[in-house]
């Protein structure tokens, strides 16, 4: 039986800053586990990550709740077009591929959800409502390559694998799998 969360609910910086603590302990419960890389450094990184994001214009959150209890997260914003997401392929990409330009891509910087949720549709509505309305053509996601059952809840949700990014010094993981997926919306 699918059960779905209590409320899946957006917006920026307020919420962000109300749901901060939960947020930072779902991600760390999430990807300190099975099948994902993690350091203990990873923890401080990611609040300070998101502490920056939350300022950057266009920035967005979505929760999925039950009353106080945080069952998942994603966040995300537009990808400035001077933005090294496109560096650092294993192979060289397509210029058309690699090109940004406003308005062009959001990136989706974190998605989460607890693991007892898993199954229950949780990670996609919140990915569904983080990107409902976007203004851009297409979103951007990267991928632990060993988050295999991950890529492929991506891939059966129209995402493609554009390719892998890395080796990268000084991140855990070194290498990501970068997913792109059309938004439906018009060039501008």
């Amino acid at each position: 039986m699918v059960v779905e969360p209590g409320e899946v609910e957006g917006g920026g910086r307020e919420p962000a800053a109300d749901w901060f603590r939960r947020i930072c302990a779902v991600h760390d419960r999430v990807f300190s586990a099975e099948p994902f890389a993690w350091v203990p450094e990873m923890s401080p990184a990611h609040e300070e990550e998101l502490r920056g994001l939350m300022a950057v214009a266009g920035f967005r959150l979505v929760v999925a709740r039950q009353r106080d209890r945080l069952l998942g997260y994603a966040y995300g914003h537009p990808l400035p077009a001077d933005h090294g997401w496109w560096g650092d392929f294993t192979r060289p990409l397509p210029a058309g591929l690699v090109r940004e330009w406003p308005g062009r891509t959001c990136a989706v910087i974190s998605l989460a959800a607890l693991p007892e949720r898993r199954g229950r549709n949780t990670g996609r509505r919140l990915l569904e409502e983080l990107l409902r309305d976007r203004a851009e053509q297409r979103a951007i996601l990267s991928v632990q390559p060993t988050a295999l059952a991950t890529q492929r809840l991506y891939r059966h949700r129209g995402w493609t694998n554009v390719g892998r990014k890395g080796p990268l010094a000084g991140i855990t993981p070194p290498c990501w799998d970068i997913y792109v997926r059309d938004l439906g919306v018009a060039p501008q």
